[in-house]
């Protein structure tokens, strides 16, 4: 009784004593404690949802006691069927989620990308709905395991990602290190998961994503050479592997498309991930042109909606479609620079930004726009999870998924980008004002993702 005193006089102090802006995370790490401790007097209270406190609130112990336990942050149910609100009827489907690079969600409208325009009239999709890190890195994994990363692609130090040996690569996401990741958990539930890349199976990026589990990558080398589009040279393009090199987004929806025909024969479901770079900062489209094709961010963007819109012609006809949700999605927002700005006119100065959410399921929910209240993209994987009624697996998630109305995280309104941190809520991003022992917290959660 004395410990459960004083556990609850801690959860009222650390909420009084949070910074501005975030007693709500404080009070989010507190209540599942109050409700969990059965001599609480807010146990009674909290009886019809108890079930949401069975499970330690691992990142509260963190505060409470000091330790950076964070592998300890595994939980054992992944979404809540009280109250859940998911409009699609729970099935093995096979899932498509599409990373497109830099795209937020401001890009998206009837003329420049209609084809997205009008799938995601047709879809469950959401507004409000943020990056939760950057840039490419950081995104992939970071959505596909539901968790925070500390390091990014590239480094002034030449310590990023994208510049270690792959023998670094390899230890630094996954030694000593158990996060839960997508395929891992769809491959113990019956599932084959695959991701494609644009790059090269040797370059940096591939070796990342292999060590997430996945069955098989697909790159660039699974196009012939001599049938890849050839990318222009753009003026002042630093990082060179793009040119000449990297799979256009034609090419990567025609790769897609010739494997996901092949997947569909197989008896087993399938995951598959996409990511396409042809929207990348710096770039121009080598294919199709806005209009005088003057502007680069209006040709790229219009051009990835028209291979876009070629593959969703193809996989509406397809019998393909009628056991398979696909998912468009962005692996960050557009990064802000001056030309992306002034050209659809972005107030916001950060790379924190509205992203498309849209999930599509061929005569399923259709037009159905939800309201995602600042939530962010580490609540993509549990999502996920709860469309394929997945609900029991041991993960690391540090998201929820958008259907369900009780599990609630401490992490789905904080983007991360290595040091710097944003809270979002509604449509609105902020520095975020963390306590020195929030950000202690945080940073550790983030190296233990990588």
């Amino acid at each position: 009784m004395i410990k459960s005193a004083l556990i609850e006089i801690c959860s009222i102090a650390f909420v009084f004593l949070s910074k501005s802006g975030l007693k709500l995370y404080g009070l989010v790490l507190s209540l599942p404690i109050l409700l969990g401790v059965k001599h609480s007097a807010c146990y009674e209270f909290g009886k019809p949802v108890v079930s949401i406190a069975k499970e330690e609130i691992f990142v509260w112990n963190l505060i409470y006691t000091g330790k950076r336990e964070v592998s300890k942050l595994q939980h054992d149910t992944i979404y809540y069927s009280d109250g859940n609100n998911n409009p699609i009827k729970r099935k093995h489907y096979n899932v498509i989620v599409i990373f497109t690079e830099g795209t937020s969600l401001a890009v998206i409208s009837p003329e420049l990308t209609p084809n997205i325009w009008g799938m995601m009239h047709d879809s469950l999709y959401y507004t409000g709905f943020f990056n939760h890190t950057a840039a490419t890195f950081r995104g992939l994994r970071g959505q596909n395991a539901s968790f925070y990363q500390m390091t990014g692609g590239y480094t002034e130090k030449s310590m990023g990602l994208g510049q270690i040996s792959h023998e670094e690569i390899l230890k630094k996401m996954k030694s000593g290190k158990s996060i839960a990741t997508i395929p891992e958990i769809l491959r113990e539930n019956g599932y084959d998961a695959f991701f494609q890349l644009p790059c090269s199976i040797n370059d940096n990026l591939s070796q990342m994503m292999d060590t997430m589990d996945f069955n098989q990558l697909f790159t660039m080398e699974d196009v012939d050479a001599n049938e890849r589009t050839k990318w222009p040279v753009p003026p002042g393009m630093l990082v060179k592997w793009f040119t000449n090199n990297d799979l256009t987004d034609g090419d990567s929806y025609k790769l897609l498309w010739k494997n996901i025909q092949a997947l569909h024969q197989k008896d087993k479901p399938f995951y598959y991930g996409v990511y396409t770079v042809g929207t990348h900062v710096g770039l121009d489209s080598p294919e199709f042109r806005y209009k005088d094709g003057q502007n680069s961010y209006l040709n790229k963007f219009y051009n990835m909606d028209r291979q876009f819109g070629e593959f969703l012609r193809r996989f509406n006809d397809s019998p393909i479609s009628d056991d398979t949700i696909l998912i468009f999605t962005a692996d960050h927002a557009t990064y802000p620079e001056q030309k992306f700005v002034d050209t659809f006119g972005i107030k916001s100065k950060y790379f924190v930004d509205q992203v498309p959410l849209i999930i599509y399921k061929k005569n399923s929910t259709g037009e159905l726009h939800l309201d995602a209240d600042g939530k962010n993209s580490l609540d993509i994987a549990p999502t996920i999870m709860d469309l394929l009624g997945i609900q029991k697996a041991t993960t690391t998630f540090l998201g929820c998924s958008l259907f369900d109305t009780v599990c609630h995280s401490d992490f789905d309104h904080l983007s991360a980008l290595g040091l710097e941190y944003y809270t979002t809520y509604k449509d609105v991003v902020t520095p975020a004002n963390l306590s020195k022992d929030q950000q202690t917290i945080i940073e550790s959660i983030q190296s233990y993702g990588g």
